[in-house]
Formats: C-alpha cells, structure tokens, sequence
C-alpha cells in the first residue's frame, strides 16, 4: 500500500511541474537531424532505438540541462521517472533543474520533489544533504536544519553535515554555532575547501588573523580559491599592512589577469594614501576588466573629481547611477555636483 501511496504522489507532483510548463516552447525532438548538440543527436537515436530505456532519457536530460534546455530536460526526467521511479539521482537532477529554471513556485517544487525522495529513501544522506542544501536556497533554516539532524543521527561523523549546519548558522547570523560545527567538519575532513575559507570569512569578521591560517588552509586544498587568495589581502589592507597587501594582490592579477578585485582593491588603497593618479590607474582597469563593475565606476569618478576632472566625474557617477538606481553614493556625488 505504501510504495502505491508513493508512486501517485511522485506522479502527481509532477503532473503540477509539468501544469507550469511554458507551452510556447517546443517539446524534445526526436529527429537527429535537428539536434545542435552532437550528444543529443546521438541520445536521441539511442532513444528511438530502445525507448524504454530510462537512463537514457536521464542522460539526455543531463546534457539538455547543461544546455538550459529546461522544458526539455523537464519532459525527459518524467519520461525516464514513469519508466523507474526508484533512481533518487533522477529526482536530485530534477529539484537542479527546477530550482535553475526559478519560474514561479519551481523553488517550491524542487523541495517538494527533493522530499518525496527523501520519503522514499529514507536515511539516503546524499538525498538529505540536497534536501537541506535547497532548504538553505530559500532559508527555511530550521527544516534544513532538521534535514541534517537526521544525518547526524545516523552518522554523527558526518563532515559533510557538520560542513552544511556551519553553512546554516552562517545564513542564521549564528557565527558561535557556525564555527563550532565548521571546526567539526573539517577536523573530520581536512579536504574541504569551503570550510576552511567560511572559518577564514568567520575570524576575519572578529579581526582575529587566525584567518589567515584558515584561508591558507583553504588554498593548500585548492589553489585557485579565489575568494580565499583575496580575503588574505584584504586582511592585511585593513591591518594596514599595505606592503603585504600588494603583494597578494600583484600576485592574483598574474594567476587571474581577467580578475578585476585586486585592481579595485590596490586603487582603494592608493585613494587612502592620495595617490590620486595610480588609484585612477587602478579603477581604470578594473573597469576595463570589468565593464559591468560598477563601484568601479563611481571611485574612478570619486578620484576625477579630486582631481578637478568634474565632466568625467559626473560621467562616471551617471554611468554607476544608471547601472545601479539604488546605489547611492553615486546619486549623491551627481546631485552634489550639478
């Protein structure tokens, strides 16, 4: 009687997905011929082939998410479900493809669906660690932390719970919880990146340079974290440490010359020194990295207009107004001037 109840809502869950389904955009070919992509092409006859064959329609729907072929995918994920309703990994691919598309209510829908597999696997933790990864998205704190509760339960050594209950207390403004549960997570998994730079982002916000031990941590892991390079000169820039500031930061512009923080960040730092013409120099180029950074636009006009240059301030301040109308410093500078 249970695996019945399960089975109808499963199909009646996705009976509301599909209710939702944009009609004006065309459903899945079938003919190879109109395939752009050489792998659905290729699907698509293995489909036409065997077309009970459900992992097929769960690749194809893979490849179509990867594409942003959401209706597409959608439609494939139902198919490959109304063949074998028991592969979570299909219900995991379709809250992604969900919570991707983000019409109305999808956010709603993929936790719904995420449930309904976690009902029907129960005590599957990859299934619960999703579930409450989504719960955080739309921050229902307390049911994803419910979610990892019930992995804790089973495993009370689980990092990977430990890592997302830090994520949770982080999201909460809880940094006492959210440290503890992260120290846990990666005493039992030292490989975690992002636990070791959350814990960075946590000590730096008390002024403690542990931090940096923490964002090394992070960079010994992966040494392109990114966030976790840049925070270490951020770090050193509000000790004003600025030797060591710029160093991280003319390191990053060699790894990541596409990279426009560490041009803003040095400009921010030559602006607190009167540095006028090299804090312009470096707001420049951040723009020019980065056509769309728009605090980048209104400090380049904040140095034009200390520098008397007032038309190209105004432009500057217009052009961040315009990007951002609720910015406003900019609005402020423009209203100042004229």
């Amino acid at each position: 009687m249970l695996k019945y109840l399960f089975s109808g809502l499963t199909f009646s869950l996705l009976l509301v997905v599909f209710a939702c389904k944009n009609d004006s955009k065309p459903a899945p070919s079938t003919n190879t011929e109109a395939q752009p992509d050489p792998q659905l092409a290729q699907l698509t006859a293995l489909i036409e082939k065997t077309p009970n064959n459900d992992t097929l329609y769960f690749k194809r729907a893979e490849v179509y998410y990867q594409l942003d072929g959401f209706d597409e995918a959608l439609a494939d994920l139902n198919k490959a479900l109304s063949i074998d309703s028991m592969k979570p990994q299909y219900y995991h691919l379709l809250a992604d493809v969900l919570i991707d598309y983000a019409r109305p209510n999808d956010s709603k829908r993929a936790i719904d669906v995420l449930k309904l597999a976690a009902n029907r696997f129960p005590g599957r933790i990859p299934t619960l660690l999703k579930l409450s990864e989504f719960h955080l998205i739309v921050q229902q704190h307390n049911e994803a932390l419910g979610a990892l509760n019930k992995i804790l339960e089973q495993d009370p050594q689980n990092a990977e719970a430990f890592f997302m209950t830090g994520r949770v207390a982080l999201d909460m403004g809880d940094s006492t919880r959210a440290v503890n549960a992260l120290q846990k997570s990666v005493r039992l998994d030292a490989e975690n990146a992002d636990a070791w730079y959350f814990l960075g982002r946590l000590f730096y916000e008390k002024n403690n340079p542990l931090c940096l031990q923490y964002f090394d941590n992070a960079l010994r892991v992966d040494s392109n974290y990114i966030e976790a390079r840049e925070f270490k000169g951020i770090y050193y820039k509000r000790k004003k440490d600025f030797t060591k500031a710029f160093e991280i930061y003319r390191d990053m512009i060699v790894r990541y010359p596409d990279y426009p923080n560490p041009y803003f960040d040095m400009g921010i730092i030559y602006l607190d020194q009167d540095s006028l013409d090299k804090a312009y120099s470096n707001f420049d180029l951040a723009i020019k990295t980065d056509p769309l950074f728009i605090r980048a636009f209104y400090y380049r006009g904040l140095v034009s207009e200390q520098l008397g240059n007032i038309d190209a301030a105004c432009a500057d301040y217009s052009t961040a107004s315009k990007m951002a109308p609720n910015y406003e410093e900019p609005k402020a500078a423009l209203a100042r001037l004229k």
